[in-house]
């Protein structure tokens, strides 16, 4: 797989690309136009044939926990939670809030603690919940020097269900209880992918993992 890749920006310039991602009005599931896009169930194929291959868990320490991770996934958040629950249009450090929600905000330190894991010539597998946060990750990675990325473009828990035609469009939303649900159009889990709930210190975040005295 080609890549064509300017030199590495700045620190400065990678963290100000960083916050644009942060700023823009929503991140619809979309994909890379920097690199390949594949799927799950395509990720975990490469995964089984291909040496020096990793699968890099972006989502959050809590989702990585709570909802369960593929067993060989390393966790290196893009992004992390905050305690911060904002208003949509409200402020939330400096940009305006595009959700209701407890609010998100990027890791300073993504490229630097994927470089002390891995080479940038390594085949990395870039996933998230449903393609959203994995986009701007590997687009970052990408411009960081990194040579062979992958997006997984349906994630973890892949889109919601909205429907398939105008007519499931219309109808889903007045009578399935699936309507707007995650796992059952497509992603890890939709294709039956091994996962699991226990924590493997060596795949946490690095920063996490405190020295035992």
């Amino acid at each position: 797989m080609k890549h064509t890749c300017s030199s590495p920006p700045k620190t400065a310039a990678l963290f100000l690309a960083m916050i644009f991602c942060l700023a823009a009005p929503a991140w619809a599931a979309q994909d890379s136009t920097l690199t390949a896009n594949i799927t799950s169930l395509e990720a975990y194929n490469i995964l089984m044939k291909t040496a020096d291959t990793y699968l890099v868990d972006v989502r959050t320490p809590e989702e990585y926990q709570l909802i369960g991770h593929a067993p060989m996934a390393y966790n290196i958040p893009f992004m992390f939670l905050s305690d911060e629950f904002v208003v949509k249009g409200d402020k939330f450090r400096g940009q305006t809030a595009g959700k209701t929600r407890y609010q998100y905000y990027l890791n300073p330190d993504f490229i630097r603690e994927v470089g002390k894991k891995f080479k940038k010539t390594d085949t990395l597998l870039v996933t998230c919940r449903s393609g959203n946060r994995s986009v701007p990750a590997v687009d970052l990675l990408v411009k960081s020097g990194f040579t062979k990325v992958y997006n997984i473009s349906d994630g973890f828990e892949g889109d919601k269900f909205t429907g398939r035609t105008e007519t499931e469009k219309d109808l889903l939303p007045q009578y399935s209880s699936f309507y707007g649900h995650r796992n059952v159009v497509n992603g890890w889990k939709f294709y039956g992918l091994p996962y699991t709930y226990h924590l493997e210190p060596k795949y946490i975040y690095g920063p996490h993992i405190k020295d035992t005295p």
